[in-house]
């Protein structure tokens, strides 16, 4: 979902390999919902519901990443239109794909899409991102909408000093707050948008980002650890309470917003070759599975459940040739439009930006 670092900067292979971990655990929240609708019997519990802090993780990935590619970014506008035409062009073709082939399932089958929401989609707006009270066309994109509110915002810190962006980032989580505490998130979609709290993970990763920048690994280990003791007290206070994963926004940044900066500044540290290749490359398929993750579920669960019997078998069975169905999609969607788009787009990105 985040941006790759560009060539200029050094490759943070742990950081990738979290967003591959994240993709993972976004499809694991949704194997459940699959189980349950295609198999009479259950084997996930409500626990993997908890996967949804893959969301959170990869917030604080792209306000972290931001900040690492352009700690070195002198202040000017072209270097604001450079980094907002790559992160356009990192989010929409991919994501423009497919929800078109969502869209064309959608006008012959649209129960098959949007069965669980009384109202249909916005086109219009699902297509651009731009914030809707009534979820988009793809699922998941309420996060895209997030995040290319990040990049907006965030662009204009690169029309100053890279020393104001302390002060900046401060100034944002202030008013984001401020304006939520006065029903900011009342006015609209965009107002809803503008004054979500889920902006406060982005800037905590971007605070992450700096401190990596700043400390020079300091204190790397017991971030690390620090971060993973926190999903684990958050997870263990949270079930032993009988609760479930927060739904409201302040609560999950409450649990998951520290962690997830303090695991994403940790990481950060590891050397290239003390991270697997194997979790690199699903790193770079990170976002082709976060986008197509459902498409590939929802398909391989009407087979399965025209044959789905009682007892465990058939859903051990099914869970992972889902993942693994879901995993290959991603692959193939990587190599053969992901990647190929990447390519174009920079080179037209130096072509229109040749200073930058």
């Amino acid at each position: 979902m985040t941006a790759p670092v560009p060539a200029t900067a050094p490759h943070l292979a742990a950081v990738q390999a979290l967003r591959g971990v994240a993709a993972l655990l976004v499809m694991v929240s949704h194997l459940w919902i699959i189980e349950q609708k295609y198999s009479p019997d259950q084997l996930l519990g409500r626990w993997a519901e908890f996967g949804m802090v893959g969301v959170d993780l990869f917030f604080a990935i792209s306000g972290f990443i931001m900040v690492y590619v352009t700690h070195r970014a002198p202040p000017k506008g072209s270097i604001a239109l450079s980094f907002l035409f790559a992160r356009m062009a990192r989010i929409y073709p991919i994501y423009w794909i497919v929800s078109f082939a969502l869209f064309l399932i959608w006008l012959w089958r649209p129960e098959m899409v949007f069965a669980a929401f009384q109202t249909p989609p916005d086109i219009l707006k699902s297509f651009t991102l731009w914030p809707d009270e009534r979820p988009p066309l793809l699922a998941v994109g309420w996060t895209l909408t997030h995040e290319v509110f990040f990049y907006l915002l965030f662009a204009l810190t690169l029309l100053f000093d890279r020393r104001y962006l302390l002060p900046f980032l401060a100034g944002w989580a202030a008013i984001t707050m401020m304006g939520h505490a006065l029903g900011g998130q009342s006015l609209g979609a965009e107002g809803y948008l503008a004054f979500s709290p889920l902006t406060l993970e982005f800037i905590f990763g971007a605070l992450a980002g700096w401190a990596y920048i700043r400390l020079q690994k300091v204190g790397y280990v017991a971030a690390l650890l620090a971060g993973l003791a926190g999903f684990a007290l958050a997870f263990a206070i949270i079930t032993a309470t009988g609760h479930h994963m927060p739904v409201h926004h302040w609560v999950r940044i409450t649990w998951f917003a520290l962690p997830s900066a303090l695991l994403v500044y940790g990481l950060a540290c590891f050397a290239s070759d003390q991270v697997p290749r194997l979790m690199v490359r699903l790193g770079d398929w990170s976002y082709a599975l976060y986008l197509t993750h459902i498409l590939s579920l929802s398909l391989v669960g009407k087979i399965w459940a025209s044959f789905a019997w009682e007892g465990y078998a058939d859903n051990i069975l099914m869970l992972v040739v889902s993942a693994g169905f879901a995993i290959i999609v991603a692959g193939l969607t990587w190599t053969f439009l992901e990647k190929p788009i990447l390519n174009i787009s920079k080179g037209l990105r130096q072509r229109l930006f040749p200073q930058t």
